[in-house]
Order: C-alpha cells, then structure tokens, then sequence
C-alpha cells in the first residue's frame, strides 16, 4: 500500500515540513504564501489587529512576511517568536494579544493554520502518516514533558490534525544521514536547533534488502542557538539600557533589578514586560536613576516592541562569526544608536560554560551507549548551531574532521522524519 508521510520539524527558530512517498522520493514543502514561500519558514507569528463594521478580529502572518511587517511596524503588530521554548513550562498559561486570550496550543494551532502546513495535509488524498520531531528534553529548568506534548497535541488538534506520531528529533537526522550512506554504520548524531540540542547513537545494519536499526543511546539538553544570542546581548548590549546603573529609594542606592535584563537577553520574554505594571516600575525607577537615560532606553525598547529589531541584530551578527573573527553589532532604535565590535575569541568565552555543558551531554550519550570513541564511525550534525566554530570544533577536535559531516543542516530532520513514517513500528522511536 502506498503511503504518503509527512515529517513536521517545528523548530524554536525554523519549521520544514518534508513529503516522502514509499519510493522513497522526498519533497521540502513550501510554505506560506506566494513570494513569501519558504521551504525553510522561520517558527514565528505576528498578530495584527482588523476592524470590520466596528469590531475588532486578528489577521495573522508567519514565516518571513511576519518578520518583514513585524520589523517595519513594530508597534502595529503584536510578535511572536520561539513559542516553542515555553512548551514545556507551566509556568507560561498564555498571553493576551490586542484583548485576546491565547494559551500555547492556540498559538501553535495559528501558526500550524497560516503557514499552510495544515491545509496542505489535510488536503492529501489517500493513506498519510505524519510524524511530528520531538527534542530528547524539552527547554527549560525544570521541563515538564507531559505538559509539552499535551500542548502539542491541543495545537495540532486546533489545526484539524488529531492522528500523528512523535518521534525524536535526533532520529530524523539519523534517518536522513543513512539515506545518504547506505552501508553499516554506528553514527552520532548531533541535532542542534534554537532552543535544545539533542544526541543520539545509532547503529545501522544492513541485512540483505533490509535495514536493521538499534537506539543504543540518547541524551539532550536545553542549550542551542538561543542561549548563544543570549550571552551576546548580557555582554554587548544591556550595559547600553543600564543594567550596571543604581537608582535611590528611601535613601537606599540600589542596583537596577537584573530581571529586566534577563528579559531583554532572551528577548520573546521581553513582550511580558509591557504589561503597565512592569512599565510603571521602570518609570519610577527611571526618576531616581543616576542614569535616566539609560533607563528611559529600556523603556523604549519595551514599549515599542524592539525585541525583533534586537534578535535580527545579534543573530545576523553571531552568523557572521561563523565565517569571520570578528563581527559588528548595529542595532538602531531611534535615539539609541550602538555599534560594537564583537571577536570571536570574545563570543567564545562568553559561550564556554554553555559549550563546556553540551560536551557534558555528549560524553553522556557516549556513555550510556557503552562505546568508545573509536567504536564511532561517523558523527552527522544537523541544525543551524551546528556553524558555530566552537560547536563544530567539539566534533572535529574528539572524532577527527574525517568523520564529521553535515546535511542540508536546516532539512535534515524534517527529511529523516518522514522516512521514520514508512516503517512498521513508529513508536520506537518516540521515547525519550
């Protein structure tokens, strides 16, 4: 019987929805609308308000056309980006966007609907299988796994696509990497994305016509891209909006809050900081402040919604680290203008307890597999973080440059998904 499987990455920072038939052919889909069709459609949402005959409804845009309308009217739409970072957290019950109630399976369920993904599945005739990726741990201090895939189903299901499997994301790339090599093989594959970067061993066996697969081990952790922007802007930019700066109440010099600046690092958090009661303490503070200035900057930042104005800064300027030693970070908001200059050796050791942390988890996946290093043959990485030279070095360095190859780093998954979607016992794949 011919089946059509779908492979959904939805991605922290990008989402790729692959279509396999049982040939074996493979097809990055398109999604969103006409020139703005991406097969690579970045995980975000912008929410702009309409008015019809006096009442007020929500249009909505993903992908890069919510980036474009978001960046070039920041105070008309409300955005939204790595709402995948608070799926696993309980303490996020939702947000309201122009008066409306969303929880996180409603978000998903309108970024699922806009971009086309469910339309385009829901669309397809005949026998279908749709395999959603799942990170090994999902981000946050203390994730709550059942939580997370609740909220993805609700979101999925608010979609009109109720009948899907989970399966880990590092076996999507696994899947894509064997696709490619066809021999056997015992691979580490290492899936790095926005919010988490998860491990997997696999062992490959051919056997005759057919393949034999065994997990011998996986591990995770809630350390990626995100975290890297993160440590850009807590050393090159929040001293700019006066996270070093004090203030007098009662007599008393206190240090500005440093909650505000955790926000401000990890910017889709700065959104919850508009609401009046945040504003108004900031414009007290801004008063008693030896350095208003700076404090009225945050306040600009905030109350205009520059959290995309500052992601697109520090991650075009990260990125150009990838290729160079060094990196300027321009960012204009108006009145505030910063330019700084940003080395790699700097950026590395702003990153070298989060990079120290994920060798940790790799050591640990090589543990529990009960192999060594040279029992490896290959190392395939795959994910967007997987260009940042100190990641790619704590491959290259342990493994050897022979053994280390990439895929289409941003597909992989999604492809190797929907490969996972023609075999026979799908749920083994599943378990974290």
């Amino acid at each position: 019987m011919s089946i059509t499987a779908f492979g959904i990455d939805l991605g922290t920072t990008n989402t790729v929805v692959v279509k396999s038939t049982s040939d074996g052919a493979l097809d990055a889909l398109p999604l969103g609308d006409g020139e703005d069709a991406r097969r690579t459609h970045p995980s975000v949402i912008a929410f702009e308000p309409t008015y019809d005959r006096g009442r007020m409804e929500l249009a909505m845009e993903t992908g890069a056309k919510a980036i474009s309308l978001a960046a070039a009217y920041p105070e008309d739409f409300r955005y939204v980006q790595s709402f995948k970072s608070h799926v696993a957290s309980a303490a996020f019950a939702g947000t309201t966007i122009f008066g409306k109630r969303f929880d996180l399976a409603g978000i998903f369920g309108c970024f699922l609907r806009r971009s086309g993904i469910a339309d385009t599945i829901n669309a397809t005739d005949g026998p279908k299988r749709i395999v959603v990726g799942r990170p090994v741990v999902f981000y946050g201090d203390k994730p709550d796994e059942d939580l997370a895939l609740s909220r993805y189903r609700d979101g999925f299901k608010a979609a009109g696509i109720e009948d899907f499997d989970f399966v880990l994301e590092p076996i999507g790339g696994a899947f894509s990497f064997f696709r490619t090599v066809r021999s056997n093989v015992t691979v580490l594959i290492a899936d790095f994305g926005g919010g988490t970067s998860d491990f997997v061993v696999v062992r490959f066996r051919l056997t005759g016509s057919r393949v034999k697969t065994e997990v011998l081990s996986h591990a995770g952790i809630g350390i990626a891209g995100d975290t890297f922007d993160a440590r850009i802007i807590e050393n090159a930019l929040v001293r700019h909006f006066g996270a070093d700066s004090h203030y007098r109440e009662n007599g008393k010099r206190l240090p500005v809050p440093r909650s505000y600046y955790s926000a401000l690092a990890r910017w889709h958090q700065m959104t919850l900081l508009r609401a009046p009661k945040f504003l108004r303490e900031l414009e007290i503070i801004q008063r008693a402040s030896e350095a208003p200035e700076q404090i009225a900057r945050l306040i600009y930042a905030i109350d205009h919604n520059q959290g995309l104005a500052i992601s697109r800064a520090v991650s075009g300027a990260k990125a150009e680290l990838s290729d160079r030693d060094s990196a300027d970070l321009t960012l204009d908001l108006g009145e505030l203008q910063v330019r700084e200059t940003i080395t790699r050796a700097d950026f590395e050791s702003w990153i070298a307890d989060d990079v120290a942390r994920i060798a940790e988890r790799v050591d640990e996946t090589l543990i529990r597999s009960g192999l060594s290093d040279g029992a490896i043959d290959k190392v395939f990485l795959t994910g967007g973080t997987s260009f940042v030279p100190a990641i790619n070095a704590l491959f290259t360095d342990r493994f050897g440059a022979g053994k280390v190859s990439a895929g289409e780093r941003f597909s992989s998954v999604a492809e190797g998904l929907s490969l996972v979607g023609h075999e026979d016992d799908i749920a083994y794949w599943a378990t974290a």
